[in-house]
């Protein structure tokens, strides 16, 4: 799922076809992206987030592909979501 709201986030942004965005492009050299370009297409999957996530934009500094974009939300939605279930435990 968070792999697809990638996709379509980067195809929207990019103008093309989310059928022609694949998980190993490189950001920059094959979809010709600057890193700031790359921190606001984060921005637009953060928002498109159904829950409140704050990203850590040096956690980006790593992120060099399609995939690498799709596991750091992965990652950054499922931290969210335990801190949110953890303060509605406490």
């Amino acid at each position: 799922m968070q792999s697809t709201r990638v996709h379509h986030v980067l195809a929207h942004h990019l103008g093309r076809p989310s059928s022609t965005i694949h998980p190993w492009q490189d950001l920059e050299r094959d979809l010709e992206m600057t890193p700031l370009e790359v921190v606001l297409v984060a921005l637009e999957i953060e928002a498109a987030e159904d829950v409140d996530i704050d990203i850590d934009i040096a956690g980006l500094d790593g992120v060099r592909t399609v995939r690498d974009l799709s596991t750091f939300f992965a990652r950054e939605v499922a931290r969210a979501r335990c801190a949110r279930m953890d303060l509605d435990v406490a």
